[in-house]
């Protein structure tokens, strides 16, 4: 079972939304390229590749991945519209032009795959799939490990069952549960707004004080500053995914009453060359452990997550 994302907006005639809405209604998943339809009707796969390729002179990668590489009981989700959908591939079955609908020109649907649809909350919403479905191709592979799949294979049955499911979470049980979490895993199933308010709870453990107007994404360099009743000043940056933060990039931003504090969910040596003074690079074990230990200071969204994830013990990370 893998996991794809999927943007449904083909260069049709309609607006976008239509396009998404009469995928759903037709429990399909599809793509555009049905112009060599019009006049002709593929038997199978390969009669189809002829079409395409004389129409356009290639077999694009996007119908390869479509057609060829994403399987039955594959997930697939899409991001459109505001909202997040989870689909699940049916079967092997390929419709074509006029198999989807009779006015597949029109919405651009020349190739389609029956799948089901659930609509998945934000509060669902992990950071490896928020980050998967921001990406530009239409149709791209988002890496998982096969418990994130079992935990999105859960969403999936709970939300058809019932779209308004929640669990029910035990901050005490939650505490024991994290307490074998890798880092890299905890980190997946964070969004960036989760990696920044946990960054944010933990420096006010120490006794900062976040100032809020300085929340603003208008301030690229640094995400929030934070004072401290010594009449200090905390500059904080924060980073999601694989960005590296070099210690000494900031040092003209440091000194005795301005202190830097630097956070990454890099996997490997994030705060690569060398120290700098008021430069202060949190390390990962500091932060998990810390909320390990301060499951209370972790927003709804992400208990949520976490709860999902960990309950479902059968399965390896």
């Amino acid at each position: 079972m893998q996991t794809w994302k999927l943007s449904i907006k083909p260069d049709s005639s309609v607006p976008s939304n239509d396009v998404l809405a009469k995928c759903k209604e037709k429990s399909l998943i599809g793509v555009g390229w049905h112009h060599g339809y019009v006049d002709k009707h593929p038997n199978d796969l390969e009669e189809a590749k002829k079409i395409v390729i004389e129409t356009w002179g290639e077999w694009p990668y996007e119908l390869q991945y479509f057609l060829e590489d994403v399987k039955p009981r594959d997930h697939v989700w899409i991001h459109q519209e505001g909202k997040y959908y989870l689909c699940k591939v049916e079967d092997d079955q390929i419709l074509y032009g006029r198999e989807i609908d009779p006015e597949f020109d029109r919405y651009d649907l020349g190739h389609a795959r029956k799948a089901a649809w659930v609509e998945v909350p934000a509060k669902f919403i992990s950071g490896q799939i928020q980050r998967g479905t921001i990406a530009q191709r239409t149709i791209q592979r988002i890496h998982t490990s096969p418990r994130v799949t079992q935990m999105h294979e859960r969403l999936f049955n709970e939300l058809r069952q019932d779209p308004e499911w929640e669990p029910e979470i035990d901050d005490k049980e939650l505490e024991n549960l994290l307490s074998d979490i890798p880092h890299s895993c905890l980190f997946l199933l964070m969004t960036p707004d989760d990696v920044e308010d946990v960054v944010a709870a933990y420096l006010q453990s120490r006794e900062w004080v976040l100032i809020k107007s300085t929340c603003f994404r208008s301030k690229p360099k640094f995400e929030f500053l934070m004072l401290h009743k010594e009449g200090k000043l905390a500059h904080v940056q924060v980073k999601s995914g694989e960005v590296l933060l070099e210690p000494s990039e900031y040092e003209n931003d440091a000194d005795d009453k301005n202190l830097v504090f630097l956070f990454s969910t890099g996997d490997e040596n994030p705060y690569p060359g060398r120290s700098v003074r008021n430069v202060y690079p949190i390390q990962h074990e500091e932060l998990c452990g810390w909320i390990k230990q301060t499951v209370w200071a972790i927003t709804l969204p992400l208990k949520i997550r976490l709860w999902i994830f960990l309950n479902d013990r059968e399965n390896t990370v």
